[in-house]
């Protein structure tokens, strides 16, 4: 069944959706492509060294020894064309991404790997996942915030770790 990704909203013609019946199409899609990425992060990632863990547990992360970070040279888009799409279109990953946290795994782009700000962020979103009760739930709750904001911008979830990486940081600057 073909699916329309976007829809202009009736209050603004430059704003562009993702429509509810293919959010929800996507949604389980982008759930197994989280779950996919996890697996390959866990598998080939690094451990935390102590200032990351110190880091991560400063931002609520409950076990630090579970997070995995894989440096990549570019943050990998979805197979499927249609989750790849949306999610470039929202901005959730594009071709700029500069990290992204899924689970207890994050992949940061080698060029980022020096920014402890990208890297709290990060720890915030695995703090989240584990207080939502795993990734299924996290996913879900990530990305219906994001879709109640105009454009996919931010949602709750994503402006804490903005908030809580950028209090840290002022705080109390630390060079890895």
């Amino acid at each position: 069944m073909p699916y329309a990704l976007f829809s202009l909203t009736s209050n603004s013609p430059s704003r562009h959706v993702i429509d509810q019946k293919t959010f929800e199409h996507l949604l389980p899609l982008a759930f197994q492509w989280a779950k996919a990425q996890e697996q390959l992060i866990l598998t080939r990632g690094a451990s935390l060294g102590p200032q990351h863990t110190d880091d991560a547990s400063r931002v609520g992360v409950r076990d630090c020894s579970l997070v995995r970070v894989l440096v990549v040279d570019r943050i990998p888009l979805p197979d499927n064309e249609a989750l790849a799409e949306a999610a470039r279109r929202t901005h959730i990953i594009t071709g700029t991404s500069r990290g992204v946290a899924i689970g207890h795994g994050i992949i940061i782009r080698a060029d980022c790997w020096g920014d402890r700000e990208l890297l709290l962020h990060q720890f915030v979103h695995i703090a989240q996942c584990e207080r939502s009760g795993g990734l299924e739930p996290f996913v879900q709750q990530y990305l219906c915030e994001r879709q109640m904001c105009a454009e996919f911008t931010i949602g709750r979830l994503e402006e804490e770790a903005r908030r809580i990486a950028r209090e840290i940081c002022a705080a109390a600057p630390v060079s890895f």
